[in-house]
């Protein structure tokens, strides 16, 4: 399943306009009761201030996989929100820790 995609977290090499240019991303967070203990374990820090290699591709079409197992999407392993987006939980997001699924809800 594809879900469309929206990341705000700017400070990934892997984020353009918004879109993610990765074809999957893993959402972490076992044992999570609300967003905040999500992350995205696919984020990698910009390096600089320079932009994503040319000719990469981004797309709102990414396939989830999800290990928060206390969210109501998640179906063995796999998003099944139609629509997900990847946030910032702090102000200076240097790692994955500090990015979360705001589209968590505890099922």
């Amino acid at each position: 399943m594809k879900n469309k995609l929206e990341c705000s977290v700017t400070s990934c090499r892997h984020n353009v306009n918004s879109l993610c240019d990765l074809p999957s991303i893993k959402v972490e967070g076992p044992g999570a009761s609300c967003s905040d203990q999500t992350c995205c374990e696919s984020y990698e820090e910009r390096s600089g201030s320079a932009s994503n290699s040319v000719g990469s591709y981004a797309s709102p079409d990414t396939s989830i996989d999800c290990k928060a197992q206390n969210c109501t999407y998640n179906h063995n392993c796999k998003c099944e929100a139609e629509c997900v987006c990847v946030g910032c939980c702090c102000q200076d997001v240097t790692s994955k820790s500090g990015t979360e699924c705001c589209t968590f809800r505890q099922g």
